[in-house]
């Protein structure tokens, strides 16, 4: 039975980043659950800033949010 892991964040996040991200994880996953590589699905969705909110605020409106835009 595979293992899945789904994970949300604001777009924006280098590709370097997200990649590392999905070594990490699947790696975590494997180890904790013992289980095979091919067991393991890891996705990351990057959310739009105009797709989230937190508090009642969108995500453009966050300074949090917008540090490192290109």
């Amino acid at each position: 039975m595979p293992i899945m892991c789904t994970v949300q964040l604001p777009k924006g996040k280098k590709s370097e980043q997200i990649e590392q991200a999905l070594v990490d994880l699947s790696n975590v996953l494997m180890r904790d659950f013992e289980a095979q590589p091919n067991q393991v699905r890891v996705t990351i969705d990057e959310l739009p800033r105009n797709r989230y909110m937190a508090g009642g605020v969108m995500a453009y409106d966050m300074p949090e949010f917008n540090q490192g835009e290109d």
